[in-house]
């Protein structure tokens, strides 16, 4: 008949200790859908959405981007998560996570491949390109050939000064494209070092 008078305590203080194990994860939102932040940062001369700072969303929410340049002749970028996006998009989340759009801006040392038709590489120079503005400027490269370049409107055109009559075009964003030489032609493409 002990066990009886015994069995009431026991049981009390069984869920009492659940009890206190469960508290702690419901108080963490452990139990329902989670939510992450997403920190935006849109640099200057870009618009879009979603809007600088922080936003709250669900996991597993498909969040759409659309960003613009406020001058249409510059090129827009998206960075998250470490990853380089075009302009527009969607993402899903799934942790906390940031998002930047700025502008492209070319202005740096690259590592320069040029290939001729049958895409084998001729050369890898390194090139510099400089400017007062991410649009265009001039470029030198480690042969010590220089010349100007154009990247309005997502285009891309380097024209070199003294080397041949060698004009690169393509798309800025990727950086890639076609060259020609007078009736000479084949493919390059840049990576910034």
């Amino acid at each position: 008949m002990k066990t009886k008078t015994n069995f009431f305590p026991a049981v009390t203080r069984a869920l009492l200790s659940v009890f206190i194990l469960i508290l702690p994860l419901l108080s963490c939102n452990f139990f329902g859908v989670p939510s992450y932040v997403l920190t935006v940062t849109l640099k200057d001369g870009v618009v879009g959405t979603p809007d600088n700072g922080t936003h709250s969303y669900e996991d597993l929410t498909e969040v759409e981007y659309d960003y613009n340049a406020v001058n249409y002749l510059h090129t827009v970028e998206v960075i998250y998560e470490g990853g380089r996006y075009e302009e527009d998009g969607s993402f899903i989340v799934y942790t906390n996570s940031a998002l930047e759009a700025r502008l492209v801006d070319i202005r740096a040392t690259w590592t320069l491949t040029i290939n001729n038709e049958s895409g084998v590489a001729m050369v890898t120079p390194e090139i510099t390109f400089s400017g007062a503005d991410v649009l265009s400027g001039s470029f030198s490269d480690n042969r010590g050939l220089s010349g100007t370049w154009d990247g309005t409107s997502n285009k891309i055109t380097i024209t070199y000064g003294n080397w041949e009559k060698y004009i690169l075009t393509g798309t800025l964003f990727s950086m890639s494209g076609i060259w020609t030489n007078g009736t000479a032609l084949g493919t390059w493409s840049a990576v910034r070092k």
